[in-house]
């Protein structure tokens, strides 16, 4: 151990220059969408190259008074707000999703405990991994093996953190599905559905399709599985036990006949040095008798092969006691990757949502936040946008139409149309709900008369909830839905011009109003 901390220190540059890599990926992997954001928001404002510039030679106007650069610009960051931070009515879906696939509780796998297992797996690993090194490369200089052995270590536990973890996520997914079997054997009721074969449109977007299916259902729905609805093969997991099994072994081997080999060399490299007078050399150069020597040789041979048994049990213990912390090591990140891993489909997304907010309220005071950061950055390239339109606008001359268009380019904020929108989305999530509404009335017309009361009754029993039974926060979202869907009901009805209107806006637009 002291060798390896030694080693450590002495190349402590490329050491610190590793460790410095790695932290600096898992946070840009965990930061990802706000590193997008700050170079995209380079990209746009580059003053040769920049995309900004790029737009502003497209002068074509939309039928909704925009310019088509103004539209692109705005959805390219819409897509960060959407990205960086769901709507409020996504953090209701999200919370809902994780507790119907038995997920709620759980947290995603934290920047520092990563670091933590990634560096107690190198740091087992490298002391194998500078024996490794030198079998690997022989007659290579000591520094040149070292950088053998930090390489070599980094991809060890790499691959092992990878195996652990995925077998953690495979564990857990498996008693799922094990709890989803043993839920359905014990649900009595006649008409009960199949798990092979259920039909699925379950996802975080329409979460609320199964609400009336049993429990069991909701969490099948939510995770991949194979054609039988069964836990299958664990192939991760006899692949994890495969390459930790294989590891300990071939470090154990190796660090062993490593030992076995510098000592061999020791032992013919060795010559006797006579100490005194009285020294061996000196009795035999004097032909004494057997029977005086024997006795101190063979004293002599049992007492070096008693401190070699006694060297070779500890180093054995030593490489045994080395081999277990490894394999502990292992189970510990089995164990995390149980605690952390998420099984449903979504439920990694939904997590990320809904973060450590523990209401809907400070999660829309977050949410605004994000909001309105993204928009001040969006806004900028806006006006920076619209500056170069009306100055490309004057250089080339332009129409009528397209000078009132860029007179009134103040009205037109990345706010609007971000709410604009949204507006849409929120109307088309309306007309999609509305059109299975109206394909499972047909549906159920379609249905024999026994089949179709079994329906109506269970859909009695689960839909006609009264409105005090609502929480707080269902019947905010609710609310929220409805002034939306009249928002948009309003502005769909301001843009559709009458017969009259649209020919008196042709004519201004002509210069036929005299």
């Amino acid at each position: 151990m002291d060798e390896l901390f030694s080693l450590l220190y002495a190349y402590r540059t490329i050491v610190g220059a590793a460790l410095i890599t790695v932290l600096l990926v898992i946070v840009i992997f965990h930061w990802w969408d706000e590193v997008k954001l700050f170079f995209k928001s380079m990209m746009y404002g580059l003053p040769l190259i920049g995309k900004t510039r790029r737009l502003s030679k497209d002068l074509a106007v939309r039928k909704d008074g925009w310019f088509a650069a103004e539209r692109t610009l705005c959805d390219d960051f819409s897509g960060d707000i959407r990205r960086i931070a769901a709507d409020p009515d996504m953090y209701d879906r999200a919370k809902s999703y994780l507790g119907k696939v038995q997920e709620l509780g759980r947290n995603e796998l934290g920047i520092l405990m990563r670091l933590m297992l990634l560096a107690m797996v190198v740091v087992e690993a490298l002391g194998f991994a500078y024996v490794l090194a030198g079998n690997t490369s022989p007659g290579a200089s000591e520094k040149l093996e070292v950088q053998y052995a930090i390489g070599i270590a980094f991809l060890i536990s790499i691959v092992l953190v990878f195996l652990t973890h995925h077998t953690g996520q495979e564990l857990h997914k498996r008693s799922l599905i094990s709890k989803v079997r043993t839920w359905s054997w014990h649900d009595r009721n006649e008409n009960r559905r199949n798990l092979i074969g259920d039909m699925n449109k379950v996802s975080l977007e329409h979460d609320q399709v199964d609400d009336a299916e049993p429990a069991y259902l909701h969490i099948l729905h939510r995770i991949d599985h194979n054609g039988k609805a069964t836990p299958g093969f664990p192939i991760w997991t006899v692949i994890t036990l495969i390459a930790i099994i294989g590891v300990a072994t071939t470090a154990t081997y190796i660090r062993y006949e490593t030992y076995i080999k510098e000592k061999t060399s020791e032992t013919i490299g060795a010559s006797p040095t006579p100490n005194s007078i009285f020294s061996l050399g000196n009795l035999e150069s004097n032909d004494l008798p057997d029977a005086l020597t024997a006795p101190q040789d063979e004293a002599l041979s049992k007492a070096k092969s008693e401190q070699e048994s006694a060297q070779d049990a500890a180093s054995l213990t030593t490489y045994g006691v080395l081999a277990a912390v490894f394999v502990l090591i292992q189970i510990m990140g089995i164990g995390i990757g149980y605690k952390t891993g998420f099984a449903g489909k979504e439920s990694l997304a939904a997590r990320r949502i809904i973060r450590n907010f523990p209401s809907r309220t400070s999660y829309e005071a977050w949410y605004e936040r994000k909001r309105d950061a993204i928009a001040r950055v969006a806004q900028k390239h806006l006006s920076n946008l619209q500056v170069r339109l009306t100055k490309n606008a004057a250089a080339t001359g332009v129409d009528k139409a397209h000078r009132e268009v860029l007179q009134h380019s103040a009205d037109r904020t990345f706010i609007d149309h971000h709410e604009q929108a949204e507006i849409r989305a929120e109307r088309s999530r309306l007309e999609s709900e509305k059109r299975k509404a109206a394909r499972t009335v047909e549906a159920k017309q379609d249905m024999p008369e026994s089949l179709s009361n079994t329906t109506e009754l269970t859909q009695t029993d689960t839909t006609d909830t009264p409105a005090a039974q609502e929480t707080e926060e269902e019947r905010s979202a609710r609310i929220l839905r409805e002034v939306l869907a009249e928002k948009a009901a309003k502005e769909q009805e301001k843009q559709v011009e009458t017969d009259e209107e649209m020919r008196a806006r042709l004519r201004k637009e002509n210069g036929l109003d005299a």
